[in-house]
C-alpha cells in the first residue's frame, strides 16, 4: 500500500504540469486514490467477518456448551456479545460513510468528505474501541465467579491467563491494522490537498 502511494507521489511530481492538459494522467491518479479507498473498505469487511465469526462462536459456546445461570454471568456474556455487535454495527456505518466519499467529484469537496470520514474513524479507533475492549474484558471476568464453581483453581488460572495471552497477541495485530488504515486515509487526504493546492 505504501509503495502504491510512493509511486503516486513520484507520478504527481513528474506529471503535475501535464495534468490539466492530459486527462489520462488525472485518471491514473484518481484510479490509485480509488484503489486505496477500496483497500480500506476491504479491511472493514474483513473486520466484520472476524467479529461476526467470534460473536457466533461465543454465542454458541454459552448457549450449547456452557449455558450460564447466574445473573452476573449473564450480564457478562451480554457485555461480551453486545460489545462485538456494537463494533460490527460501527464497521457497517464506516463502510456506508466511506462509500459516500467520492474521489471523482470536485477535489476540494472530496478532500473535505475524506477529512470528515477520517475524523469519524479516528474516534472509532480511539475511545470507542477501548470502551468496547474494556466492556468485553469486564464481561469475561464477570463470568469467573460462576465458572469457579465448576472448574478447579488451576483451570481458572489457565483460563484467565489464556485470555490475557490472547489479548497480548490480538491487540498488537489490531493496532497494526488500524495504523495501516489510518495511514491510507492520511495518504488520500495529503494527495487531495496537493491536488487542491495545484488548483485542480
Amino acid at each position: 500500500m505504501n509503495n502504491d502511494f510512493e509511486e503516486l507521489q513520484r507520478k504527481w511530481q513528474t506529471d503535475k504540469k501535464d495534468i490539466e492538459s492530459n486527462p489520462k494522467t488525472m485518471d491514473g491518479i484518481l484510479s490509485l486514490v480509488k484503489k486505496k479507498k477500496e483497500a480500506t473498505i476491504r479491511f472493514q469487511y474483513g473486520n466484520i467477518i472476524v467479529l461476526l465469526i467470534t460473536m457466533i462462536g461465543i454465542t454458541a459456546f454459552f448457549y450449547y456448551v456452557a449455558p450460564v445461570k447466574e445473573t452476573l454471568s449473564r450480564i457478562g456474556v451480554g457485555l461480551m456479545i453486545g460489545g462485538l455487535l456494537l463494533r460490527i454495527v460501527i464497521e457497517m456505518i464506516s463502510i456506508a460513510k466511506s462509500k459516500k466519499v467520492t474521489v471523482i467529484d470536485h477535489v476540494l469537496k472530496a478532500t473535505e468528505d475524506t477529512i470528515v470520514y477520517y475524523e469519524f474513524r479516528k474516534r472509532i479507533h480511539g475511545p470507542i474501541t477501548f470502551t468496547i475492549i474494556a466492556l468485553y474484558t469486564i464481561g469475561f471476568f464477570m463470568i469467573n465467579p460462576e465458572f469457579s464453581m465448576y472448574f478447579t483453581n488451576w483451570q481458572m488460572i489457565l483460563m484467565d491467563a489464556s485470555y490475557i495471552i490472547a489479548a497480548c497477541i490480538f491487540i498488537p495485530i489490531v493496532r497494526k491494522s488500524i495504523k495501516r488504515e489510518v495511514k491510507t486515509l492520511l495518504d488520500i487526504i495529503e494527495l487531495k490537498k496537493k491536488m487542491t493546492d495545484e488548483g485542480l
